[in-house]
């Protein structure tokens, strides 16, 4: 895997002006490239020296115009699970902010904890539970992070408001990081529930707290592909999300061009 030096000097010599917003595309919501006017792209492979691994993860950067809003893509993400240490994951976050990237949005397919909530529901996060992290946290350091408001409350109001006028089902809830790769088993669950969570996935949270710590501000959105108590694999995953695809790109669209002007 590349340095932090060595994707910084990469990412210089492949885009020249970088956006202020950067979107990560998580397993299911890479569609919204489709309808994009693409100006540049750099595969992982080139970029970090890895490949993304895992299916439904196109694994490049993108820079792209939707409605005329230049944004930053990042298609896919790097995961622990995959043998990657918190702090390599979190790789893309250290060296886009240093270019120039202010606002993040996170987004992933994740697991049901909350018996209120339905296969097929967004959910805007107001908040990660971090206690997984703790033998492989990416913050390295005295580096005491106010973790009380981890989601900026205009930007979870601004997607409150985008799905509201489209009518698509959505709660606000928590997410909490699983490294996997395996499932949750069915004690794992309960016990995530009772300790507050209302989704679980394996993801967002490390890219969450290197973004807060150098001042990005953050929206997480998840898409529910599985309840808790039923069997799942990874291809009801990517199914679920494909059957939402035309609300993720609605949704994306809408967001990343009126959150802020580029």
């Amino acid at each position: 895997m590349h340095t932090e030096n060595q994707a910084t000097s990469i990412l210089q010599q492949r885009i020249k002006s970088m956006p202020s917003q950067l979107a990560i595309l998580g397993s299911g919501w890479s569609r919204v490239l489709e309808g994009a006017e693409i100006e540049a792209e750099v595969g992982f492979q080139e970029w970090l020296g890895v490949s993304a691994s895992v299916p439904g993860h196109d694994g490049k950067l993108v820079i792209a115009k939707l409605n005329g809003h230049r944004v930053a893509i990042m298609a896919g993400r790097l995961h622990t699970y995959e043998g990657y240490t918190a702090e390599q994951v979190t790789l893309p976050i250290r060296v886009l902010a240093a270019a120039g990237v202010t606002e993040l949005l996170v987004t992933a397919a994740c697991g049901g904890l909350n018996p209120e909530y339905q296969v097929g529901d967004f959910v805007i996060l107001n908040d990660v539970m971090t206690l997984f992290l703790a033998l492989d946290n990416p913050l390295v350091g005295p580096k005491f992070l106010d973790m009380s408001a981890v989601f900026d409350v205009e930007l979870r109001a601004k997607a409150k408001a985008i799905m509201t006028k489209h009518q698509i089902r959505f709660q606000e809830g928590s997410y909490c990081y699983y490294h996997g790769p395996n499932y949750e088993s069915p004690v794992d669950k309960r016990a995530l529930h009772i300790l507050g969570a209302d989704v679980v996935g394996m993801s967002t949270v490390p890219e969450v707290l290197v973004a807060r710590w150098l001042k990005l501000k953050v929206t997480g959105l998840a898409f529910v592909t599985n309840l808790a108590f039923v069997k799942h694999d990874h291809k009801e995953v990517l199914a679920a999300a494909e059957a939402a695809s035309s609300q993720m790109v609605t949704v994306l669209q809408e967001f990343l061009t009126s959150a802020s002007e580029n």
